[in-house]
């Protein structure tokens, strides 16, 4: 393990298991005006019971989804907008959200709609009872996909493998972009994350522990508007990702 989270960690071992005091829930945009609504209205439901705050990072979308989230912020106090003009992408905008975040867990769900936040609360739990790293999962029971092409179904499950494989990962999920954590852990491995990585979560669960990451199961749900990001070129800076991190994880074992 990392000797920076080594200190966190060990420090004061009660922060393992502790209350949420506030959940920012982070969701990065582009070009998402016809979901961010539906999403804040989601999330406000679910986490009625929770100090919670929903932060929408924006990479300062063409079709104004920023704009829309100011106007929905005049009637939802817990949504705050983080816009960006630089060094765009998924990536770097979930390191933004999690670094401008107020509460003391932090949690990334995409804003399509594709990730169902009726198990935000689960996660929450999870990390209360002593998790770092809690991630939505849906390869376990309880959890799986809606409306997905043979095709598409092979894709996942080849680039799940070479996750696995490659990295040696533990996670049952690990292409997930759904997942929870404590702010201060993630603060301190900001520095060791590439943001250019496809899988921000492969990035962070590569600096900690896996005997402290836990997963929950969830139904991935069909985009509802808007077009999916994935491309050609996407999938090979996944493989590039994939590549770099198993090299890190090789200097690490020598």
């Amino acid at each position: 393990m990392e000797p920076l989270l080594d200190a966190v960690l060990d420090q004061d071992t009660h922060l393992r298991s502790r209350r949420v005091r506030l959940l920012s829930v982070v969701s990065p945009t582009l070009n998402e005006i016809e979901n961010v609504e539906p999403l804040v209205r989601q999330l406000t439901g679910v986490l009625a019971g929770l100090p919670h705050e929903i932060l929408i990072v924006d990479d300062d979308s063409r079709d104004q989804t920023w704009r829309r989230v100011e106007e929905l912020a005049g009637s939802v106090r817990q949504l705050r907008l983080l816009r960006r003009f630089e060094k765009h992408g998924l990536g770097f905008a979930v390191m933004d959200g999690f670094a401008a975040a107020s509460g003391d867990a932090v949690a990334c769900i995409d804003s399509d709609l594709q990730h169902d936040p009726a198990i935000l609360p689960r996660m929450v739990a999870e990390l209360e009872r002593g998790a770092a790293l809690v991630v939505g999962c849906r390869y376990m029971p309880g959890g799986g996909t809606s409306g997905w092409t043979r095709l598409r179904r092979f894709q996942s499950l080849c680039a799940t493998r070479l996750a696995q494989a490659g990295l040696g990962t533990p996670l049952r999920d690990p292409m997930s972009g759904y997942f929870a954590m404590w702010k201060n852990d993630f603060m301190a491995i900001r520095e060791r994350v590439d943001g250019s990585g496809f899988k921000i979560l492969l990035e962070i669960a590569a600096h900690l522990p896996p005997a402290l990451v836990r997963e929950v199961p969830y139904w991935f749900r069909p985009r509802q508007h808007g077009r999916s990001k994935l491309s050609g070129r996407i999938v090979l800076h996944y493989l590039a990702q994939l590549w770099r991190l198993r090299n890190i994880g090789d200097r690490d074992t020598r």
